[in-house]
């Protein structure tokens, strides 16, 4: 007698339960995969300024470029995307490049209860402001563009665990797993004087007047990289307190490239280190809303940055699918 198997859940029973679900089948073709990720390597090696932020960004390239546009709103990812979440009226507000190389640490363990203030990086600006108590209003669609092993930074998910708030406190940037070291990825110091200039050494970190007043010509790389430190050391982000994990409790998701999970943002995730020996891993994720979310509230007072010190003066969100649409958000 064969044993039992366990009910494949549909796509909203499964989000409910566990608080992801995926991974979906790749719907692009290889080329337009391939296309994007050339398109956000090119964007690692050779960092440009983001037209809408006049600074060096990995976010929301989608209002720039039309074929990550067409991507993260194609109607087979929104079918899925209302059919996991039940949502009647959706809009896309922001889009993130993750990238890993080799060697890279972990992202800690984290949960994001919807309002996107930049605690991660000390930042207290709502990004988010929802209307009404209706559960859970946003989510997150994280889509891989390269083929993603158990080595090379798979995301990790704790299941149930969008039910609960964990405790958090704050630490030191450096202690935290929104800090990602670019020792690992700098090689010279000309390309570590030359990406702190323009803002594209730590994502979401101002390090522009790092070394004001410091002769290079008199300090080693290793040197430029503990001054690097002690000015980051200044900085506070917000950290996950530790909490007990029983065998089963988390699941992996590896990936082929094109294929996505969608999870709440109210589920605890993390992204595993990538080893020594691993490929490189490029994965672009884009937050999704119910329709009538207030997105960056702020801008009513003038106030036209965010949490992650961007200006959002720019920004605009995009109608996905319903028709109720909060009026006081710019759309594209």
């Amino acid at each position: 007698m064969s044993a039992p198997t366990s009910p494949v859940l549909a796509p909203h029973e499964a989000l409910a339960r566990d608080g992801f679900v995926g991974p979906f089948p790749r719907f692009a073709d290889n080329d337009t995969i391939g296309e994007i990720a050339e398109f956000y390597q090119d964007m690692l090696d050779n960092p440009p300024v983001q037209p809408l932020y006049k600074r060096y960004s990995v976010r929301d390239w989608h209002l720039v470029n039309d074929k990550v546009r067409e991507l993260l709103t194609a109607p087979e990812l929104l079918a899925n995307l209302q059919l996991a979440t039940g949502a009647e009226s959706m809009i896309l507000w922001r889009t993130k490049l993750f990238e890993k190389y080799p060697g890279d640490g972990a992202i800690d363990w984290h949960q994001e209860y919807g309002y996107f203030d930049g605690e991660e990086v000390g930042g207290h600006r709502p990004a988010l402001f929802p209307f009404g108590s209706r559960g859970e209003w946003d989510w997150t669609l994280w889509l891989a563009l390269t083929d993603v092993s158990e080595d090379d930074g798979v995301m990790e998910y704790v299941k149930g665990s969008q039910r609960s708030a964990y405790p958090k406190r704050m630490v030191k940037l450096t202690e935290s797993g929104a800090f990602v070291d670019p020792r690992n990825r700098i090689e010279t110091k000309e390309e570590l004087l030359s990406r702190a200039a323009d803002n594209s050494l730590i994502l979401d970190i101002d390090t522009r007047r790092v070394y004001e007043g410091v002769d290079p010509r008199q300090h080693s790389l290793d040197e430029l990289f503990d001054i690097l430190t002690a000015h980051v050391d200044q900085l506070q982000a917000v950290v996950t307190e530790p909490f007990e994990l029983k065998p089963g409790d988390t699941r992996t998701m590896p990936m082929k490239a094109g294929e996505y999970v969608i999870f709440s943002e109210r589920c605890m995730h993390r992204s595993r280190a990538s080893l020594p020996g691993a490929k490189m891993r490029l994965a672009v994720n884009a937050r999704y809303t119910l329709g009538d979310t207030w997105v960056y509230p702020q801008r009513v007072t003038g106030d036209t940055f965010d949490g992650s010190n961007l200006d959002i003066s720019g920004h605009r969100c995009i109608r996905l699918f319903g028709d109720r649409f909060n009026p006081a958000n710019a759309y594209l």
